[in-house]
């Protein structure tokens, strides 16, 4: 089998950040003391609730102030006034606020995928605007050849059509590519309905196997399942 792209999720894969204590700090500003594990909670309960496919559609502004209004109504503020002022500021303040940290593999393994001629892309949820900030402030904005965002093609992962369109760009069929990600329901499974070799990155759980997944603990073990694959492809 000969693969010619590795693409890549880009949060808890590539980098990552506290949005929790984002949150608290931010809130913290306004005179709202909430603790972490609050925030934690709130932000669980509207990632269950959160119809992300039915907001897709919506501007990075919009899309950020629904969301924001859902965790603020699980913390308790249900003044529509002040949740409207609230989300506007955490909208402003959050890249002001919050650190995007890179991973120590991720830089190393990128230069090298891309040494050895592989095209490189990047499919993530966030939106493009997001990317603007992110990718100069962790240095990772010349790696890519192609980068697909949350507001691209109107859809989100795990949706095919995502998938679809990376490839596209790449030129490239999916058979050709694999697709690094840390979430099995969003970054495994649609890469694997999408016809990509998914691999699931497991960095906080490294000391657990899962079982009927192809996973790794570092992206630097990306290399090894490259040479197992390039194996099987060579035997009759």
């Amino acid at each position: 089998m000969t693969i010619k792209a590795v693409l890549f999720d880009l949060g808890n894969t590539l980098v990552y950040q506290n949005p929790y204590k984002t949150f608290q700090k931010i809130l913290g500003t306004h005179g709202i003391a909430k603790t972490t594990k609050e925030i934690e909670e709130a932000f669980a309960k509207t990632e269950r609730e959160f119809d992300i496919e039915r907001h897709s559609r919506l501007s990075a502004h919009e899309f950020y102030m629904q969301l924001n209004i859902h965790i603020l109504k699980h913390l308790g503020i249900t003044n529509s006034n002040a949740l409207q002022a609230l989300a506007e500021n955490i909208n402003i303040q959050w890249f002001k606020t919050s650190k995007v940290h890179l991973y120590r593999d991720a830089k190393p393994t990128l230069a090298k995928l891309k040494k050895m001629g592989l095209k490189l892309g990047l499919i993530t949820d966030d939106y493009k605007i997001d990317l603007e900030k992110i990718m100069p402030q962790v240095g990772l904005q010349n790696f890519f050849d192609i980068c697909v965002c949350g507001d691209t093609v109107g859809k989100r992962k795990p949706n095919p059509q995502v998938f679809e369109h990376a490839l596209n760009q790449l030129n490239i069929r999916s058979s050709e590519a694999i697709f690094v990600g840390d979430r099995i329901d969003t970054d495994y499974i649609g890469a694997k309905e999408a016809g990509m070799t998914p691999i699931l990155i497991r960095r906080e759980s490294s000391k657990q196997e899962i079982a009927g997944f192809r996973s790794i603990t570092s992206l630097e073990e990306v290399f090894k399942v490259l040479e197992i694959m390039e194996g099987e492809g060579s035997n009759p």
